[in-house]
């Protein structure tokens, strides 16, 4: 199919292209590490959870959080109760919602999105 419109220039490409592994390095401390990306009210944070680590509950103050399970599999903790959760699965966390997870033998890789973006996090990009 012939195209209408005009390539984008390689400089308009960068401006608005972003790839998983180009992002801001973070590291999470005893649940892993997270190559983030950010959009203006948008945070996608790829996680690494390494094999039986555990993330302690937490919550984020105005801030919601959608988590996808892109591999392997942890227990979550949301509100005190146990969420088994493996490839596949998506949890959503509302604002102040607590949650933490113990991570399995084989670890975990997850894509958490945060509207808006983390606060703590944005601190440790900006360090």
């Amino acid at each position: 199919m012939e195209r209408k419109e005009p390539y984008a220039t390689q400089a308009e490409i960068d401006a608005k292209v972003m790839h998983i592994g180009y992002g801001h390095a973070v590291d999470l401390g005893s649940h892993g590490d997270a190559n983030i990306l950010l959009g203006e009210r948008i945070m996608l944070s790829f996680v690494n959870m390494p094999a039986n680590s555990y993330a302690d509950p937490h919550r984020h103050k105005d801030t919601e959080q959608v988590m996808i399970v892109l591999k392997g599999d942890a227990e979550f903790i949301i509100d005190g109760k146990i969420y088994p959760v493996r490839e596949g699965d998506v949890l959503v966390f509302g604002p102040d919602v607590e949650h933490g997870a113990y991570v399995g033998p084989n670890g975990a890789r997850v894509l958490d999105v945060f509207t808006p973006p983390r606060s703590d996090l944005l601190e440790k990009i900006r360090a």
